[in-house]
């Protein structure tokens, strides 16, 4: 065999085995919700929304009140938060209508965002421990009513704390008592197309590498 043909058969044999090595570590993820839906993901992943107010706006607010702080940081305030512990979704929610909801006319401009996140953070008696998302097999979720919940009554008895089973693909596990993805929702594809899940919906969420 030509020694040219040789090596251009080789390198195709390289290129087709690094295709199927890739094609068959592609991670797909099962998804069971607590109101019992089921789902099977592709490419899933934990997109983060947010929401930061405008520096126009928050500039002119400094202006009106006689001045202002000349950090940058000062005048981008973040509604997103990964912890923010025993809210209800609406609290939690960064979206423009909420903010209407609780500012009315005076509500901020606002920028909307996202951003993919990479791992979680989970506690255990006050220890919190960050797992990134690829060393995570699966996790399930439990919910705890809060009990002397500060929310108002008209919301308070769906008031719940989140804890967490989670499995690691060395084969260790990380009970959580609490856990809480904030505005963060479960991305994939499904043979019908892209699906949303919110975190909090989810009771079984298991990765297939």
């Amino acid at each position: 065999m030509n020694r040219h043909v040789l090596i251009a058969v080789l390198a195709l044999t390289g290129i087709l085995t690094m295709a199927v090595s890739v094609q068959a570590q592609e991670v797909t993820a099962d998804v069971k919700t607590w109101s019992g839906q089921s789902w099977k993901l592709s490419q899933p992943s934990l997109e983060v929304f947010y929401s930061i107010v405008s520096r126009a706006q928050d500039q002119n607010s400094g202006a009106a009140a006689g001045g202002g702080s000349n950090n940058a940081m000062d005048k981008v305030t973040s509604f997103s938060s990964l912890n923010l512990g025993g809210l209800t979704r609406e609290a939690i929610d960064p979206s423009v209508a909420t903010l209407n909801r609780f500012f009315g006319k005076s509500a901020p401009d606002t920028i909307q965002g996202h951003r993919q996140g990479q791992d979680i953070t989970a506690y255990r008696g006050g220890v919190a421990t960050q797992i990134p998302l690829t060393s995570i097999t699966s996790i399930t979720f439990k919910r705890q009513p809060v009990r002397d919940s500060s929310l108002p009554p008209y919301v308070a008895g769906t008031h719940v704390r989140y804890a967490a089973d989670i499995a690691l693909t060395d084969g260790g596990r990380v009970n959580a008592d609490y856990v809480n993805l904030g505005t963060a929702i479960l991305r994939g594809n499904t043979v019908d197309g892209r699906v949303d899940i919110p975190w909090q919906d989810i009771e079984v969420l298991r990765f297939a590498r």
